[in-house]
């Protein structure tokens, strides 16, 4: 796993092993998976907090078609990351964020709602 993960993300040179090694250390996985519900709370982590560099997976076991898409595409500001429809038995992934607050709903159902909160290795420690 430690070389799937040290050519993968290569150009993140000494870091990827410090995330790694502190990831394993504190117990948080390498990827997050988020699974889109046709209820609530719809995105279930409705709240997720991961570490840089981790690999977030949002799976559509849904009938419908979903998007997972940053509050900044809709506000006018910095749209982040927008998946587009994800059909049904789909999946979106995102391979790493900057530390920061990350709020996201779907496009196409208003109502549902998600945030994502990423850390970097120093503020994961203190928690």
């Amino acid at each position: 796993m430690t070389k799937i993960l040290t050519y993968s993300w290569l150009k993140k040179g000494i870091v990827v092993g410090v995330v790694f090694s502190a990831s394993i250390a504190l117990g948080m996985p390498s990827s997050l998976r988020i699974q889109i519900e046709a209820w609530s709370p719809y995105y279930s982590p409705a709240l997720a907090s991961v570490l840089s560099g981790t690999l977030v997976r949002w799976e559509n076991p849904t009938a419908t078609h979903h998007t997972v898409t940053h509050d900044g595409c809709k506000q006018g500001g910095s749209c982040l990351f927008d998946s587009g429809a994800i059909s049904p038995s789909g999946m979106f992934e995102l391979p790493e964020l900057p530390p920061g607050y990350y709020p996201y709903h779907c496009t196409l159902h208003p109502i549902m709602r998600g945030v994502l909160v990423v850390t970097d290795v120093r503020d994961s420690a203190e928690i």
